[in-house]
C-alpha cells in the first residue's frame, strides 16, 4: 500500500492586514527557580546587558504584526500550484531512475524478483497499469486544482516575534539550568564559559545583543528546523496509523478488498511507478485521507506539506521498487521498506505486513511477517515456479512455429 497525494495543502490568511497581538508568554518555571536564576547569572554577565534587560529585549516586540502574502518560492509560480507540481515530478523522477536499474541490469543482486516473474505473475500488463497510475494522479491533481479555488494566501510577517517567544523560553531554560548545575556544586559560570567561548573572542558574547547572541540562534533553530523536522516526522505516524487501520480493514472484509483494494493486488510483483495503482475511490479516501490527516494534525504550512508530500512520493516509489539496498536514504527515518513490503504483496504475505511508514501496529497487532526463513524459501519457490513456467511458454511457442 501506498499514498501519495497531490492535494495542496492550502494556506492560511487571505490579505494584507495588521494584526494586534497579545503580550508574549512567560516561561513555565516556578517564580523562586526563575529569580534565583536571574540572581545566579548576574555575576556572569559582565558586558552591556544585565539578565533582566536582556530577557526584557527578548520579550519586546512591536504592538503590531504587519502581515504580508509570501513571496513565491520560485518566481511566476505560486508555492500552491508548486504543491501541485512536485509529487508529480517526484514520483515520475524516483520511478526513472529505478527504471533505469532495471533496464540496464543495475544493481541486480538486490533484486527482489526476476523479470521473469513479472511476466509470470502480474495478471495486467505495464499500459494498463499506467493508465490506472495517471487516471490517480490526474484526479488527486484536479482535487487539488479544486481545493486551490479557495484557499487563503498564506502570509507571512509574525516570524520574528514567534522567534523571540523562543529565545525568551530558551533564555530562562538556560539560566534555570545553570542555576540547577550550581546547587550540586558545578562552578557554572565556569561551565557558561566554557560552552559559549567558541562563539566569539568577546567575554560572554552569549548575553550580547549584537552578531547573534546564543539564545537567539538557538532560537532561530528551534523555529526554522526542530519544530519543522517534528512535524515532519509526527506526519509520517499520522499517516501511518491512518492506513494501517483503513489497510488492515480492506483485507479483513471481503466487500472492501474485492471492490476496492484488488486493484492494487494485481502486481504481485511491484515496480517503482506502479506504487500508486489504485482503485480511484480507495486513492481519495486512503491516500488524499492520510495526507490530510497528516497535515491538518500537524498544523503543517504549505511549504512544510511540498516537503512531506515529495517525500511520499519518493517513499511510494520506493517501497514498491523490489530493490532491497542494504541502506536507502529514503528509509533512514521509516522502519518499513521495499523488502517488507513486497512480502505483502505476496500471496504467502498477504494478510501481513499493512503498514506504511513503521512496523509498529503490525508488531503490537500480530500482523507482521517475521519469519524471514519462510519468506526466503517461500521467494525460491516462487522464482523457480516463474522460471520453469516461463521456459514452458517458451517450449510452447517454438513448438507452434515450427509445426507452420
Amino acid at each position: 500500500m501506498a499514498v501519495e497525494s497531490h492535494v495542496g495543502a492550502g494556506g492560511r490568511t487571505s490579505a494584507f492586514r495588521t494584526c494586534r497581538t497579545p503580550p508574549l508568554p512567560t516561561a513555565s518555571i516556578s517564580k523562586f527557580l526563575y529569580s534565583r536564576a536571574l540572581k545566579l547569572a548576574q555575576p556572569t554577565m559582565a558586558t552591556s546587558l544585565s539578565s533582566t534587560t536582556r530577557i526584557e529585549y527578548l520579550t519586546h516586540t512591536a504592538s503590531e504584526d504587519v502581515l504580508h502574502p509570501l513571496p513565491p518560492l520560485i518566481s511566476g509560480i505560486s508555492d500552491y500550484t508548486l504543491s501541485l507540481i512536485i509529487p508529480v515530478v517526484v514520483h515520475w523522477t524516483t520511478a526513472a531512475i529505478y527504471e533505469i536499474f532495471q533496464h540496464y541490469g543495475i544493481f541486480e543482486k538486490y533484486r527482489i524478483h526476476t523479470s521473469d516473474e513479472e511476466k509470470a505473475k502480474n495478471p495486467i500488463s505495464r499500459l494498463e497499469c499506467l493508465r490506472g497510475v495517471l487516471l490517480v494522479q490526474v484526479l488527486q491533481t484536479g482535487l487539488g486544482i479544486l481545493l486551490g479555488l479557495s484557499s487563503e494566501v498564506e502570509m507571512t510577517g509574525y516570524e520574528d516575534r514567534e522567534i523571540a517567544v523562543w529565545a525568551t523560553r530558551w533564555h530562562v531554560l538556560w539560566q534555570t539550568f545553570l542555576f540547577l548545575i550550581s546547587i550540586t556544586g558545578i562552578d557554572a559560570k565556569a561551565v557558561a564559559d566554557t560552552i559559549f567561548h567558541s562563539f566569539s573572542s568577546k567575554t560572554r558574547p552569549w548575553t550580547s545583543i549584537e552578531g547573534y547572541s546564543v539564545d537567539l540562534m538557538a532560537a532561530r533553530l528551534i523555529y526554522y528546523l526542530v519544530i519543522p523536522a517534528f512535524r515532519q516526522y509526527a506526519a509520517l505516524w499520522l499517516a501511518d496509523t491512518w492506513v494501517f487501520f483503513i489497510h488492515r480493514a480492506e483485507h479483513s472484509n471481503k466487500w472492501l478488498y474485492k471492490t476496492f483494494h484488488a486493484r492494487h493486488h494485481e502486481l504481485y510483483v511491484p515496480y517503482s511507478w506502479g506504487g500508486i495503482y489504485d482503485h480511484p475511490v480507495e486513492s481519495m479516501f486512503l491516500s488524499v485521507g492520510a495526507f490530510v490527516v497528516a497535515i491538518m494534525g500537524t498544523g503543517m504550512s504549505l511549504r512544510e506539506s511540498i516537503v512531506f508530500s515529495a517525500y511520499s512520493s519518493a517513499k511510494a516509489c520506493t517501497d514498491h521498487s523490489g530493490y532491497k539496498f542494504p541502506w536507502n536514504p529514503i528509509d533512514l527515518f521509516t522502519t518499513v521498506g521495499a523488502e517488507y513490503h513486497d512480502k505483502h504483496h505476496q500471496r504467502w504475505g498477504f494478510k501481513n505486513n499493512f503498514a506504511l511508514h513503521f512496523q509498529f501496529w503490525d508488531r503490537m497487532l500480530g500482523s507482521n511477517f517475521a519469519d524471514d526463513e519462510a519468506a526466503s524459501s517461500f521467494y525460491k519457490r516462487d522464482r523457480d515456479a516463474a522460471a520453469t513456467q516461463i521456459a514452458a511458454k517458451a517450449e510452447k511457442r517454438r513448438a507452434e512455429l515450427n509445426a507452420l
